[in-house]
């Protein structure tokens, strides 16, 4: 077993765990992100989480409570109903476990600014509106223009990044995609030119995204364990091969004025918005003759 999955697994195997339930009336997708960025923090505890979302009626809550009186833990909510969020705080009193309303904060400090009271309409943020639909054109054009294919229409991208193979270019396609950015991403392989259509792109914003030759050959390796390769002699995960590939890299987006951003320590979410300041700059410059920034 490789030195660094071993060392991983010791990390997780000396962490305490705790229960952290997760009730919401809509799809879950905001409170799990807090959820989870709070639990980060924490470095000596990993939660074990139970979603619950879609609560709609008591019945619902009770089930998710009965989860909660079995496996005792933090409880966070998303939950308009002030009768529902009422149900919790008393059956959380009585088994003896913290609950919050992870709303209450957040729209208090616009009932008081805006002078109004929220509607208390569940999942109201994924109402069927323009944005909803622009949302799946974008995750469409990601899917059918990852890895280089349809390269003939890029100029129709938002975003197109480049990269070579394992710098997370996939996976920041689909997360600008939810963000409604139409992203494009195509592989940097040595000895073969990008398309054209890229090379002469005017609207989209080129970007690069790299990684140190080291991460590269530590996913490219677990990659290869996954498929039981033979690593052995292998230019895809030899670290001189991958550092010459990145000198490449760096050379042509110096040739290019297209922006690199380093992956190596950031998770998608945060390269993502690196991207996305770089879309606002280029925006903000005014320059719609090339897609460089």
């Amino acid at each position: 077993m490789h030195k660094w999955i071993r060392k991983a697994r010791e990390k997780v195997s000396q962490k305490t765990f705790f229960h952290l339930h997760l009730i919401s009336d809509s799809t879950g997708e905001t409170l799990t992100t807090t959820g989870r960025a709070a639990a980060s923090q924490y470095s000596n505890w990993r939660s074990i989480e139970h979603i619950t979302p879609m609560i709609r009626n008591q019945e619902q809550l009770d089930k998710a409570l009965d989860a909660v009186d079995a496996t005792p833990g933090i409880v966070l909510c998303t939950l308009v109903d002030e009768a529902l969020w009422q149900h919790v705080q008393k059956r959380c009193r009585i088994l003896g476990v913290p609950a919050v309303n992870v709303l209450t904060p957040i729209t208090q400090v616009f009932d008081d600014y805006l002078g109004e009271k929220m509607s208390g309409r569940s999942g109201a943020q994924h109402a069927l509106d323009e944005d909803y639909f622009g949302r799946l054109d974008a995750l469409n054009f990601a899917m059918t223009h990852d890895d280089g294919n349809l390269p003939d229409d890029v100029e129709e991208a938002d975003i197109i990044l480049i990269g070579i193979s394992r710098t997370s270019k996939t996976p920041t396609c689909i997360y600008l995609a939810q963000r409604g950015y139409k992203a494009a991403n195509i592989p940097l392989v040595p000895g073969v030119d990008l398309p054209d259509t890229v090379m002469l792109s005017k609207r989209p914003l080129v970007v690069s995204l790299v990684a140190s030759a080291d991460r590269i050959v530590q996913v490219r390796e677990n990659r290869l364990l996954a498929f039981d390769r033979d690593m052995v002699g292998d230019a895809y995960v030899d670290r001189a091969s991958v550092q010459e590939e990145l000198a490449w890299t760096k050379r042509l987006c110096k040739t290019n004025n297209w922006p690199m951003i380093d992956v190596s320590k950031r998770s998608v979410e945060e390269t993502a918005a690196a991207i996305l300041a770089l879309v606002k700059d280029k925006r903000e410059s005014g320059d719609q003759s090339s897609g460089r920034a």
